[in-house]
């Protein structure tokens, strides 16, 4: 077992979980953070556990400081050390512009832009020398799709802020990078039309297939590893082609 800690959030289902299964199959000793899936997170970790892997589950709502700060101070005193971060958790939405509430603007920025910029701030302060921050983002920013503007827009900021912590984190051997998945088969397909998104996320990859979890899972493990120790202010699209420019 490595003696490299991980902390990813989202980490109770599609994506997330298979992005922490396999950086415990690569050796990594994984903190699990959920908000609201507590079943999810629990089979993620006996996912890991089944497989030899080493994790602990914590919750932490990442739009709330106090929960951030809460979340990095366990890790120190439970393991001493951070590694890697994985901003996975996130929150999505649809509609039109001139439809959208602001209450609804306010949920989805306190999560996927201030909460991913809380969750850098406190792992800027802590985490060693050649470590490793992923935020995911979406190839939506690029898309510039109908109705996900607002979503859009809050992973924007995202992807802004990472690229200014590869410049302040990289004389310490540390990167930050974004990744950008494509149309995933995920249970966040499920709440509109299924089928036809699959179909059409399908059909836009220059591979004709949908994307699998395992598919950015791969590529998150990639940047983690020594292989990645020379990638770092990058977004790399995980799609299969969907946006090849």
């Amino acid at each position: 077992m490595s003696e490299r800690v991980a902390i990813v959030t989202g980490a109770g289902t599609g994506i997330g979980q298979a992005i922490a299964c396999k950086l415990a199959e690569d050796g990594l000793r994984l903190v699990l953070v959920y908000a609201a899936s507590l079943s999810g997170t629990e089979d993620t970790l006996k996912r890991i556990e089944a497989n030899g892997g080493d994790g602990q589950i914590y919750r932490a709502d990442i739009s709330n400081e106090q929960d951030v700060l809460g979340l990095f101070e366990y890790v120190q005193e439970h393991y001493q050390r951070l590694d890697v971060l994985v901003n996975n958790a996130g929150v999505g939405s649809q509609g039109m512009m001139a439809d959208i509430e602001m209450h609804e603007y306010d949920r989805l920025f306190n999560t996927n832009s201030r909460g991913t910029f809380m969750m850098c701030r406190a792992a800027a302060g802590c985490i060693a020398d050649n470590g490793r921050i992923i935020n995911i983002s979406t190839g939506l920013t690029v898309s510039s799709s109908m109705a996900m503007g607002l979503y859009a827009a809050s992973k924007s900021a995202v992807e802004a802020f990472t690229k200014t912590l590869a410049h302040e984190l990289g004389p310490r051997g540390i990167t930050a990078n974004t990744v950008s998945p494509g149309m995933t088969d995920t249970p966040m397909l499920e709440g509109g039309n299924a089928e036809m998104l699959k179909k059409m996320g399908a059909a836009n990859s220059a591979m004709k297939r949908l994307g699998r979890p395992q598919d950015v899972a791969d590529i998150v493990a990639m940047l983690v590893s020594e292989n990645g120790r020379w990638l770092t202010g990058q977004n790399i699209h995980a799609d299969g082609g969907s946006i090849i420019g």
